[in-house]
């Protein structure tokens, strides 16, 4: 079982999205980060970054829980354990890696960006 810390934010979504695709079971547990959840100290245990998304996979390598934080470390791991999504060699897995990058450090954070000074900090 899956459980996921995440809001609406553009890295944030991914995650379930990936989840729902992969028919995997999960528990989606929202962090208003608008509140400042993410700065909790039940949340700061689960990423001391205080940041949105964490995934909590009980049955983690071993069957042991592993905790996973940022989306695109949690979108390989996910297309990893389930080996889907990502080749395991060559060309495609290289092309897959740099759209995944592309989105979690480029794209995901400017429309975060644009989202936060739009509509909280004009």
């Amino acid at each position: 079982m899956i459980d996921l810390y995440a809001f609406a934010t553009p890295n944030s979504v991914k995650v379930p999205i990936l989840l729902e695709e992969l028919g995997v079971d999960y528990v989606y547990h929202p962090v208003n980060i608008r509140q400042g959840e993410q700065k909790a100290s039940w949340f700061q245990t689960l990423n001391p970054n205080g940041k949105v998304p964490v995934i909590v996979d009980s049955e983690g390598p071993g069957g042991e829980p592993l905790t996973i934080t940022e989306s695109a470390a949690i979108l390989v791991y996910l297309a990893e354990k389930s080996g889907r999504f990502l080749a395991r060699e060559g060309d495609a897995r290289v092309r897959a890696f740099e759209w995944l990058f592309f989105h979690a450090a480029g794209l995901g954070p400017a429309f975060g960006q644009s989202g936060y000074f739009q509509k909280l900090a004009p």
